[in-house]
């Protein structure tokens, strides 16, 4: 049969659209910080939160942050992935 849009060096979906322009971002902008909570966390890392609160102390990542209504535990995504790594221990 035919040749597909790959076979053919195009893509069929973006074949008479321009390119997408990405958006510049100005230095005076603040760069946002995403904060995951420690639900997400969790689930993110593999591990329970009682676990996860556990190496937090231990570690001193994480930190408190008080909403309306409660005081919930918080990583940014620094934090994250410093704690994925103490998770996994040393690579070889």
């Amino acid at each position: 049969m035919g040749k597909s849009g790959y076979e053919l060096g195009r893509l069929p979906w973006r074949s008479n659209k321009e390119p997408m322009k990405l958006q510049n971002r100005t230095t005076s902008e603040p760069v946002r910080r995403e904060l995951i909570d420690e639900n997400r966390a969790s689930y993110l890392l593999g591990v329970p939160r009682d676990q996860l609160r556990e190496i937090c102390e231990m570690s001193g990542l994480g930190h408190l942050e008080q909403t309306a209504t409660a005081i919930r535990l918080v990583f940014t995504y620094e934090e994250l992935y410093k704690l994925c790594r103490l998770i996994v221990g040393p690579s070889s």
